[in-house]
């Protein structure tokens, strides 16, 4: 092989390699393609960690990247409906519909997932989608999809090349998440660990207080130094914060 051919070929070993170290930006691409095999919807992908917590994420509305800070959140976590460790052969690798393949029905996102509805910008009319659950062993290492009104849905032909796209996305996002690192786990104390277990379980600060028997005031104290370290504004930021965002499934 020719030096200069040589020299081509490493050069791109280090460029694939450094785009797979920023997992970020391998999400993001992947989003855009996702678009603009279908640019009329809302397309999102994102990373799960080794630690359970979720990594990179990005999302684009009709072709447009979304800042992720401009992104809604629901006020309560959204309850998946598959086990992310343990996710149905059928429904891993491989670009499906989950609403015509019987998953779940479009109430779903009004009574328990309204955050594509909230990223579409129409909360009252459910959405379609598509989407591809990439996993090893069973375990949901990253999650890409697309959701259009549910009123048009896709035509064949997209379905056709959003399920290519997907194919091809697959390996890449994969390996990124599989090489995306955990963050370092806050250092807190044992006693703010017990307080952060039992406000992950939703109990109140009387609850919590009679649970460890300590005074209501206590746990406010413990609970008010917790939000400056995390500089979470509400309970779900704190949570968010202390085990990983809760992200929207389907």
């Amino acid at each position: 092989m020719p030096d200069r051919l040589l020299r081509d070929r490493v050069a791109e070993a280090v460029r694939a390699a450094d785009l797979l170290s920023d997992t970020g930006s391998v999400v993001s691409l992947a989003v855009e393609a996702l678009s603009a095999a279908c640019p009329h919807g809302v397309a999102l992908a994102f990373t799960r960690r080794g630690d359970g917590g979720f990594g990179s994420v990005a999302a684009s509305r009709e072709g447009r990247l979304l800042r992720l800070e401009s992104m809604p959140r629901p006020q309560a976590p959204v309850r998946w409906v598959v086990r992310l460790d343990k996710v149905p052969d059928w429904q891993q690798n491989r670009w499906i519909e989950p609403i015509g393949s019987g998953v779940h029905g479009k109430d779903y996102f009004l009574r328990v997932n309204p955050l594509p509805m909230m990223l579409m910008g129409d909360t009252r009319n459910p959405p379609d989608y598509g989407r591809i659950m990439l996993c090893r062993s069973g375990r949901m290492l990253a999650w890409l999809g697309l959701y259009v009104d549910g009123r048009r849905g896709f035509s064949e032909s997209e379905q056709t090349q959003l399920a290519r796209v997907a194919a091809e996305l697959a390996a890449p996002l994969r390996l990124a998440a599989v090489l995306e690192r955990s963050p370092a786990p806050p250092s807190l104390s044992p006693r703010q660990t017990e307080i952060m277990t039992r406000v992950s379980k939703g109990m109140t600060n009387k609850q919590i207080a009679k649970d460890l028997d300590i005074s209501p005031a206590t746990v406010k104290t413990l609970l008010e130094r917790l939000f400056r370290i995390s500089k979470a504004r509400n309970r779900i930021a704190l949570i968010q914060w202390w085990q990983g965002a809760n992200l929207p499934d389907g």
